[in-house]
């Protein structure tokens, strides 16, 4: 049986009331060419994930080194910011980029490499920037010829306007405590990193200033509008679709929002601030999308913009609709693996279902184990070593033990009471009624469940040879199966698991490979 597992749905629909006269529809040919005036993927900044950190923490060891080696401290936080700003602000790398040629120019003694080396970024920071630029009037361009003159003033234009501050007042601490990080020390590394500091905190500023002026002018005069979708994705972020996309395959960006209330008063008090943190940390939480919903668009949509959305609300009996406004700047999405449908599969009919790991499970834990027995022999039989970098040693080869087990042995057995995971210490038990979702994000299967831990395992794959070769990551065809299950009741195993079917614990096998480590350990250092 091939069950369709993203069937169309048919959104919540908003009032007509709420929708401006002549607003079109924003779908078919014109969100496609949007899309096409995209720049390519790699310059476009992602909202969350690995990315960031990765960025973050290579700007930071950029301008240690860079000072370690004696480079000038500004030019040392310099150059690394000018990788932040092409990917975050590139209206910065136009004043950046001069700036940064005439700061190497002015130092004295300047070899003619490093003046090369410098004009080099500059140039190279400067083109990438436009890029970025010359995509977003394109965007701009398709998005007021899509609205075809059409335009309506944006509710709740009273409301007091709160865009902005957070960050200016942030920027401006950064900035400070940069400032004065700079101060305590004339070389070294410690100036570096408090120009480095200066210059996130002025990043922060700028976001802050230019988002509030952009969201002034939308509520300033009437602006296009557009027909659209919408839904709650993860990390507190809602994802825009086209009109046409009932499936929710291909969202078009995602933009961080918060509630206006048109009724409340310029003069309105604060108080349920404590309220929306707390909203805003289960949507955090959550990583399930909501319903999808109909919406208008108020506001050219392109990379780095301000909008409000007026949609349907999330709960099916309120009828009066949800006006949202944009706490963050619009970011346009290119369609993760994560986003992407989920394949079709088969869901067999059989009182009792089982998945177990596979032989990509036993890659993963082959790589985590050479990875681990290589470092870790090699740093604890170096005689010169510490002590505590033993132990250390020792410690994370017993982390590693507990893992490995789990990686080769995990179970996963669905009977008509839910499910039943095997673990370290225990045989979890999932009811059906507290599954919330199955998805495969990146290298994670996540199973998450109401009121409970999430459970998770992780495995390599490659999107881009899956899609060439027609091939099924295994971790797709299991969150596929259980997102069939959760949704369709009437497909659920019918049996009663036995509870030698439900796996073992596997603390048994961590003990021993946790004892073997040590034993290993202790012999190569009397040995030494």
């Amino acid at each position: 049986m091939s069950t369709d597992l993203v069937p169309p749905t048919v959104p919540r629909p908003l009032a007509e009331s709420a929708v401006p006269e002549g607003c079109p529809t924003w779908n078919g040919e014109q969100t496609r060419r949007w899309v096409s005036a995209l720049p390519p993927r790699w310059l476009l900044p992602r909202l969350v994930g690995v990315r960031d950190e990765v960025v973050t923490l290579t700007l930071c060891g950029t301008a240690v080194a860079l000072g370690y080696i004696g480079l000038e401290p500004y030019l040392a936080a310099l150059l690394p910011l000018q990788v932040l700003w092409v990917l975050l602000r590139p209206e910065l790398v136009r004043v950046s980029a001069p700036a940064l040629v005439a700061a190497v120019v002015a130092v004295e003694g300047i070899e003619w490499p490093t003046l090369v080396a410098t004009g080099v970024v500059a140039v190279a920071s400067l083109v990438l920037a436009e890029v970025r630029l010359r995509a977003r009037r394109r965007q701009k361009a398709y998005a007021m010829e899509a609205a075809g003159g059409a335009v309506a003033p944006a509710p709740g234009a009273g409301v007091p306007l709160r865009r902005g501050r957070f960050l200016v007042g942030w920027g401006l601490v950064a900035m400070a405590a940069g400032g004065t990080l700079t101060g305590l020390t004339s070389d070294g590394t410690a100036p570096a990193v408090g120009f480095l500091l200066a210059g996130l905190g002025l990043s922060i500023v700028v976001s802050g200033a230019l988002g509030r002026i952009r969201a002034r002018r939308l509520l300033a005069a009437p602006v296009p509008v557009l027909r659209v979708l919408v839904r709650e994705g993860t990390q507190a972020r809602t994802e825009v679709f086209a009109a046409d996309d009932v499936r929710a395959e291909r969202p078009l960006f995602a933009v961080s929002v918060g509630e206006v209330d048109p009724e409340e008063e310029p003069d309105g008090d604060e108080s349920d601030e404590d309220d929306d943190e707390a909203a805003l940390l289960e949507m955090l939480d959550n990583d399930a999308p909501g319903p999808l919903r109909e919406a208008v668009l108020y506001g050219v949509p392109y990379d780095g913009a301000e909008v409000v959305l007026v949609s349907a609300d999330e709960e099916p009996g309120e009828e009066a609709p949800l006006v949202e406004r944009s706490d963050g700047p619009v970011r346009p999405l290119t369609v993760l693996p994560s986003e992407e449908a989920l394949p079709e599969v088969a869901v067999p009919v059989q009182p009792v279902l089982r998945w177990r790991a596979g032989w990509l499970d036993a890659l993963a834990t082959l790589i985590l184990v050479q990875w681990g027995v290589w470092i870790g022999w090699r740093s604890f039989t170096d005689p010169g070593n510490a002590l505590w970098e033993q132990v250390l040693v020792g410690l994370i080869g017993v982390w590693g033990a507990a893992r490995v087990p789990v990686k080769l042995a995990w179970r996963i057995t669905a009977d008509r009471s839910g499910l039943w995971i095997n673990g370290l210490t225990k045989v979890t038990h999932i009811p059906w009624d507290q599954l919330l979702s199955a998805r495969h994000q990146s290298l994670e299967l996540k199973l998450r469940r109401r009121g409970g831990e999430s459970w998770a395992v992780s495995a390599p794959g490659w999107k881009r040879l899956q899609r060439r070769r027609g091939l099924v990551h295994p971790y797709d065809r299991l969150a596929a199966q259980l997102t069939t299950l959760i949704e369709d009741p009437s497909l659920r195993p019918t049996g009663e698991s036995e509870e030698r079917e439900r796996g073992r614990v596997l603390w048994p096998w961590a003990a021993v490979l946790a004892v073997g480590w040590v034993a290993v350990l202790v012999l190569a250092r009397v040995n030494l």
